[in-house]
């Protein structure tokens, strides 16, 4: 049998926006990609590696970003700073599922507050609808993570039940917040900030929880 190497896999697109680009991950963000994920906040509501390396930050970028890609699990692109091409977090559709997917973000800290997370999944959303004609959303968020349900609603999404052990978070079971958005609702940016927080993402804080369903009222 001849030997047979590894199917190369897919570039993310570069899809511009006015703000921000999602594009392919690359090394030299890996600095960044390490700030992010050993950010107090993101590792209170993200499966990484508590003390996250620049090796997990590789094998992120070589093999578990382009295996998705690969096998058409997860569509993970870099957000980055249309002025100077930095890395401001990661956003990404997972779970597919026909003609559904799981929408994930991850804004670091620094980019936090400046609408960076709204922009992003804005564009995530137009490729996820125009691009690959998914006809529903969903956005899953921690209980107790308010900035990702309150970023979830300002798109657009509406709020669907609260899953009693939906998912874990190493090794331990959590309550996940579960939210979806059709094809054709509107979305609704609101004010220029935002909590960077998503189904991946790291929290805000407001300083009241929210009710189920209910965003926060506090500006994040």
């Amino acid at each position: 049998m001849p030997e047979t190497s590894p199917r190369p896999a897919p570039v993310a697109p570069l899809i511009e926006g006015p703000t921000v680009r999602l594009r392919a991950l690359r090394e030299d963000d890996v600095p960044a990609l390490v700030e992010n994920c050993r950010d107090e906040a993101t590792r209170r509501f993200v499966p990484v590696p508590l003390d996250y390396t620049p090796d997990d930050a590789l094998t992120y970028l070589h093999h578990t970003v382009p295996d998705g890609w690969r096998d058409g699990t997860n569509h993970v692109f870099a957000v980055a700073d249309t002025d100077d091409d930095a890395l401001l977090g990661t956003v990404g559709l997972h779970a597919f599922r026909a003609t559904t997917a799981d929408v994930g973000i991850n804004i670091g800290p620094a980019a936090r507050g400046r609408g960076i997370g709204t922009a992003a999944c804005l564009l995530l959303i137009d490729y996820a609808v125009e691009g690959l004609g998914m006809r529903t959303l969903y956005w899953q968020a921690y209980v107790g993570n308010h900035a990702s349900l309150a970023l979830a609603r300002r798109l657009g999404f509406t709020f669907r039940a609260e899953l009693p052990d939906f998912a874990s978070l190493r090794g331990d079971p959590v309550d996940v917040w579960l939210l979806s958005l059709r094809a054709g609702d509107g979305a609704d940016p609101g004010a220029a900030g935002d909590g960077g927080a998503a189904g991946d993402g790291a929290d805000g804080g407001p300083a009241r929880p929210a009710a189920p369903g209910e965003a926060p009222r506090e500006k994040l």
